[in-house]
C-alpha cells in the first residue's frame, strides 16, 4: 500500500503541468541557502519580532536545505544530533530525548505555532522532506511559547511554493538493507502564479543494527497558497505520516551484570524486544494561515493548526541485571499501550513599525490558544514470562494474554496566552527589547494556574557596524507531568534565565561568530525519588521536587562561508548543572559538547566535487546509584566522525555518498532511562542519487 501510494504521488509530481526543464544551476531547485547566521538572516522564533540574528539578544542557529541535503538528515532526530548546543539521546529503537543547557526541550513549533513535543508519539521522527529550514533558539522562549523549559525552542519551518516551478527526485540505499525515495515539486496552478502549490513525499524501509528491529515510514505533504489580493495571502496545507516499526524496544539494555561489573561488552545488536514487539504510530496535521500586509508595513496574521496522532504499541520491557556467567536474572513485563492525541492551536498576531521621539521602533502583539486531548489505554498481562539465559535471547517468546478491559487515562490540557513585545531604538547603536505574556493553564484532572506573568527584557549595543553585545532576561513556568509516590502531579517548575553575549560578522558578513554566557535558576525540579523505586500505574517512576537547581555555562558558535568554496559550522558548549547544596545535577548530560561540520566545494578540474564531514564530541556522562549494588553508570567522552562526498554528474543529477560513525565508535547514546543504556549506531554508509527538474 505504501509503495503504491508513493508511486502515484511521484508520478503526479512528474506529470504536473507547467514544470520547468532541468535548470542550469540544479541546486536552486533544492532551495540551497547557505547557513550564515549573519545579520541579514531574520528569525522571529525568540521574540515574535522580525529581527536579524544580530538584533536578537539570544543564541540562534538556522539550519538550511544545503546542510540537510548534504548530510542526508532524513528526520528531526538526525538533525538534532548535529545541532549546536543540543544534546540528543536515542533511548530506544524508536524514541528520542533532546536537551539544551541542562534542561529537556519541550518547546517545538511549526511555522512559529507552539505544539507539545512527545517522545511517545515519536515526534522526533518527523521527516525533514516537509521542512524548508529549522530555527533553533537556545534559552527560554516563554514570551511566545508560554510554558516551557529554559533549554531551546525548535521551530520547524514548512516548505512553501517556490517563486519558480521545479523540484527534485531522490533515491537512497545504504547499510542494513535500507532504502529511501523522496520527491518535492513546486507548481503554478494559475498562469499568473497567484495560486501555487507544493507537494513532497518520502518513503523509507530498513532493517537495523539492533536485532529484530525494522522501520517502514511514509510521509506525504501538500500546501497551496492563493493571493486573495495585492497584500493578502492564504495558505492551506496538510501532511500525513505512517510509521510501522517492528522489533521495537521498550527500555534498553542492562548496564550492569548482577555482580556490579559493567555490561558494556554486550554486542550492539543485542535487543530486549520480542518477535511480536511493535510500536505503530500514525499522524495527520492540517493547517491554514491568512497573512495580510498593510501599506504602512504592518502585518496581521492568523494561524490555525489541527493535529491527530495514534499509536499502537505491543511492548516488552526486560529489567534487572543478568548473571555474568549464566545470563539468568532478567525479568519481563509485557504491555499493550494504545493512545490517541488531538491538538488544536491558534495564533493571531500583529507586527509592524511605529515612530516615537523621532525614531522608528517595532511592536508585536498576539493571542495564542492551544488544547491537547490525550487518551491512553494500557493492557497489563498477569502471565509470567520466562526470559531464561539473556545471552541467548532472540525474542522468540509467546505473546501473553491480556484482559479485555484496559486501564484508561484521559488528560485534557488547555493553554491561553496574550503577549506584547517591542524593540525600541534608543540610539543609533542601542536597542531595548521589552515584552510580557499573561497565560492561563488548565490540565484536567485537577491542575490549574491562572494569570501567570512571563516578562522578557533584552538590550543590544552595536559596538561597531559588525560587532554587538547583548543581554537578555526572562522568567519560566513549566507545568509537569512528573508525579510523586502518591501519583499526584508535582507543582510547576518556576525560575529565570539570563544571558550575556556578543555577535560579530566578518568578511563582508560571510562569517558570523557568537559567544554567550548563561545562567538558569529553577525551583521545584523533578528528579527520581530514590526512596520509592516501584513504578506508578502509568509505568512511570515516582519523582520528587528539588529546589534551588541551577545551570550555567557558555557557548561559542562560528558559522558561514569564510571563502567562496568553504562552508564552516563550529560550536562549543559548556553547561554545568547543580543543586542548591552544590552537588551535581543532570549528570546524564555532557558538560562539554563540540559540533564541527564543513563542506568544501572544489573548483577548477574538480569543480564537480564537494567534500564534507562532521565531528561531534561530548564529555563524560554518568548516573549515580544506577547499578544493582549502587554502582555508578558511566559513558566516557567520545567523538563521532561522519564523511560525505558528492559529484555533479550532469547539470541536473548529483550522486552523494555519506559515511556515518567513520571509526565505528562503540558508545551509549543514553544511560539514564530506566537506568539502562542504548548503544549508538555503528559505522554505516548511504549512497544517493538526486535529479532536479
Amino acid at each position: 500500500m505504501h509503495k503504491t501510494l508513493l508511486a502515484t504521488l511521484i508520478s503526479s509530481l512528474l506529470l504536473t503541468p507547467n514544470l520547468y526543464a532541468a535548470q542550469t544551476q540544479p541546486d536552486t531547485n533544492i532551495e540551497v541557502i547557505s547557513i550564515k547566521g549573519s545579520r541579514l538572516d531574520k528569525a522571529a522564533t525568540a521574540t515574535g519580532l522580525p529581527l536579524t540574528l544580530r538584533e536578537t539578544p539570544q543564541s540562534v542557529t538556522i539550519i538550511d536545505q544545503e546542510f540537510i541535503q548534504s548530510f542526508s538528515l532524513n528526520n528531526v532526530a538526525d538533525l538534532m544530533f548535529l545541532t549546536p548546543g543540543i544534546s540528543a539521546q536515542k533511548i530506544e529503537t524508536n524514541r528520542y530525548f533532546f536537551s539544551a543547557r541542562g534542561n529537556p526541550i519541550t518547546n517545538f513549533q511549526f511555522d512559529g505555532v507552539p505544539v507539545n513535543y512527545s517522545s511517545f508519539f515519536n515526534d522526533a521522527s518527523t521527516d525533514t522532506v516537509i521542512f524548508d529550514r529549522v530555527e533553533v533558539v537556545r534559552g527560554a522562549t516563554g514570551l511566545l511559547t508560554g510554558a516551557g523549559e529554559p533549554s531551546a525552542a525548535i521551530n520547524l519551518i514548512r516548505k512553501r511554493p517556490k517563486s519558480s516551478p521545479g523540484g527534485y527526485l531522490s533515491a537512497k540505499a545504504g547499510s542494513w538493507d535500507s532504502y529511501r525515495v523522496e520527491g518535492d515539486s513546486s507548481v503554478d496552478i494559475t498562469a499568473d502564479s497567484d495560486v501555487q502549490a507544493r507537494f513532497a513525499a518520502a518513503y523509507e524501509k530498513s532493517n537495523s543494527f539492533t536485532d529484530l528491529a525494522e522501520d517502514e515510514n511514509l510521509q506525504v505533504y501538500g500546501v497551496v497558497t492563493a493571493r486573495l489580493g495585492d497584500n493578502t495571502l492564504l495558505t492551506v496545507g496538510a501532511d500525513h505520516s505512517d510509521r510501522d516499526p517492528k522489533g521495537s524496544t521498550w527500555g534498553a539494555l542492562p548496564l550492569f551484570y548482577a555482580d556490579g561489573s559493567l555490561a558494556n561488552d554486550l554486542p550492539r545488536s543485542t535487543t530486549t524486544a520480542a518477535t511480536w514487539s511493535s510500536w505503530k504510530r500514525h499522524g495527520t496535521n492540517v493547517f491554514s494561515t491568512v497573512d495580510h500586509r498593510f501599506e504602512n508595513d504592518w502585518e496581521l496574521k492568523f494561524d490555525i493548526e489541527h493535529r491527530e496522532d495514534k499509536m499502537d504499541g505491543h511492548l516488552l520491557f526486560l529489567y534487572g541485571s543478568p548473571d555474568k556467567t549464566t545470563g539468568l536474572g532478567m525479568g519481563a513485563s509485557p504491555m499493550i499501550y494504545q493512545s490517541s492525541r488531538k491538538q488544536d492551536a491558534a495564533r493571531l498576531f500583529a507586527s509592524g513599525p511605529f515612530e516615537l521621539f523621532g525614531r522608528e521602533h517595532q511592536l508585536t502583539t498576539g493571542l495564542l490558544y492551544s488544547k491537547q486531548d490525550v487518551t491512553a489505554d494500557s493492557y497489563y498481562s498477569t502471565d509470567t514470562l520466562n526470559v531464561g539465559n539473556f545471552f541467548e535471547w532472540d525474542g522468540s517468546i509467546t505473546e501473553p494474554n491480556y484482559p479485555s478491559t484496559p486501564s484508561t487515562e484521559k488528560t485534557e490540557e488547555i493553554q491561553k496566552g496574550a503577549y506584547i513585545a517591542t524593540q525600541l531604538n534608543l540610539h543609533d547603536q542601542l536597542t531595548l527589547l521589552l515584552g510580557s505574556r499573561i497565560s492561563q493553564y488548565k490540565i484536567d484532572p485537577g491542575y490549574e494556574h491562572n494569570d501567570v506573568i512571563t516578562p522578557y527584557a533584552g538590550l543590544v549595543y552595536d559596538i561597531t557596524d559588525s560587532v554587538s553585545i547583548y543581554t537578555s532576561y526572562t522568567e519560566i513556568f513549566q507545568p509537569q507531568d512528573a508525579k510523586d509516590v502518591n501519583n499526584k502531579r508535582l507543582d510547576p517548575t518556576t525560575g529565570n534565565n539570563i544571558e550575556l553575549g556578543s555577535k560579530a560578522d566578518f568578511f563582508d558578513e560571510k562569517l558570523t561568530a557568537s559567544i554567550a554566557i548563561f545562567k538558569v535558576q529553577k525551583e521545584n525540579v523533578a528528579e527520581r525519588d530514590p526512596n520509592n523505586k516501584d513504578p506508578l500505574p502509568d509505568g512511570s517512576f515516582p519523582m520528587r521536587a528539588v529546589d534551588g537547581t541551577s545551570n550555567r555555562g557558555f557557548e561559542m558558535e562560528l558559522t558561514g562561508r569564510p571563502t567562496e568554496d568553504w562552508d564552516l559550522y563550529f560550536s562549543y558548549t559548556y553547561s554545568e548543572s547543580e543543586k542548591a547544596d552544590g552537588t551535581a545535577f543532570s549528570t546524564h548530560l555532557p558538560e562539554n559538547l563540540v559540533r564541527l561540520s564543513s563542506l568544501y566545494h572544489f573548483n577548477g578540474a574538480l569543480e564537480d566535487f564537494t567534500l564534507g564531514g562532521n565531528i561531534s564530541w561530548q564529555s563524560q556522562i554518568y548516573v549515580e546509584n544506577a547499578g544493582p549494588n549502587g554502582e555508578r553508570s558511566q559513558q566516557n567522552s567520545y567523538f563521532i566522525a561522519n564523511l560525505m562526498a558528492s559529484y555533479q554528474l550532469t547539470d541536473a543529477a548529483i550522486v552523494r555518498l555519506n559515511i556515518r560513525n567513520l571509526f565505528d565508535e562503540k558508545y551509549y547514546s543514553s544511560i539514564d532511562f530506566y537506568d539502562q543504556g542504548f548503544f549508538g549506531e555503528p559505522s554505516n554508509i548511504e549512497l544517493s542519487l538526486s535529479y532536479n527538474f
